[in-house]
């Protein structure tokens, strides 16, 4: 999961656009040395090792991002004037085309409150559409490692300008983006027969092209505006562990550390009959983040997992807590 770029003006907006680290696939369908292990998470490393050819999977999450501190240039957190909130429901869809090729689409909805103010309704977020080829394999014990490489098209398939009178009805950034990542995985297995898997993912995200920005926007822009945004590319890292009890329940951890890199709006706006020059700029942000889990599974199928991310420390970023859930379905 990652955060995104702050808006220009005081309003933040959680969206989940696939940047650098995209939401975790959780369940692991292949064949295992022990029958008793299942796993449904963690919440934000993805997964490297494939579904089987022919298998899908859906794992829709519900997830609250709350804020009401930042943290400023010197990594210092601070309270803002005005806090954020906001309820999304993000629903990945996975395919194996084959045991080493898998396609997913991840789309979702979003309500954002701020100020006692909020959206008309639920609004579209950004679309996602991946393919990972997994090349590196693990073994039927399951003492190798998988290793998978995943290039990831975010669509601006969410409203950001023209947002009218209400700012918060905007739900995405304008920007098609594309997302470059290796991932990583491996299993320890103790003495007692149960496993430690752990994960690890880095992620780049090239540097969109030019947004067009008509009216008021995500971007902190004022009506009749008319520009252009230049955001800056992306750079995620993250690592993920699981320990296996018992064949239901299972512990999770995650690291993550995220970084924008600066972003820039200019235009005109028309104030009278006089067209005004508006540059803002956006600095260079950084964000770690921690999220503990606790995954519950009933079969080699179906598995639940909730747990809470929140920043750590930052620069330049927003302050957030965000609890989530997420049921896993294969079939």
């Amino acid at each position: 999961m990652t955060r995104p770029r702050r808006a220009f003006g005081q309003l933040a907006f959680f969206l989940i656009p696939a940047m650098c680290c995209s939401v975790a696939v959780a369940a692991d369908t292949s064949d295992s040395s022990t029958s008793a292990v299942n796993f449904t998470g963690p919440l934000l490393t993805s997964n490297p090792q494939n579904l089987p050819a022919g298998v899908w999977l859906v794992e829709p999450y519900l997830i609250h991002n709350s804020s009401s501190d930042a943290y400023n240039d010197q990594w210092d957190r601070y309270a803002k004037d005005e806090g954020t909130g906001q309820w999304l429901t993000i629903v990945p869809l996975f395919y194996g085309v084959t045991d080493r090729l898998q396609l997913q689409l991840t789309a979702g909805v979003a309500r954002t409150d701020a100020g006692g103010s909020h959206t008309d309704g639920l609004g579209i977020t950004d679309t996602t559409v991946s393919a990972q080829y997994m090349i590196l394999a693990p073994n039927k014990d399951k003492t190798t490692p998988a290793v998978s490489v995943k290039y990831s098209h975010q669509f601006p398939t969410g409203a950001y300008d023209r947002l009218g009178s209400n700012p918060l009805n905007g739900t995405g950034n304008g920007a098609s983006t594309d997302t470059f990542s290796l991932l990583a995985q491996q299993y320890v297995w103790f003495a007692n027969g149960r496993p430690l898997r752990i994960r690890a993912a880095i992620s780049y995200s090239l540097p969109p092209r030019q947004v067009d920005i008509n009216g008021i926007s995500v971007y902190g822009t004022p009506q009749d505006f008319h520009g252009r945004a230049r955001l800056g590319s992306a750079f995620g890292v993250s690592t993920g562990a699981e320990y296996s009890f018992n064949s239901a329940w299972v512990a999770a951890f995650d690291v993550a550390y995220n970084r924008v890199y600066a972003s820039q709006v200019s235009g005109v706006q028309m104030v009278g009959a006089t067209l005004v020059p508006m540059t803002s700029r956006s600095p260079t942000s950084q964000v770690v983040s921690l999220a503990p889990a606790v995954e519950y599974n009933f079969n080699d199928r179906v598995g639940l997992i909730g747990g809470v991310e929140f920043s750590a420390t930052g620069r330049n970023s927003d302050a957030f807590i965000t609890p989530q859930i997420a049921l896993n379905v294969v079939f």
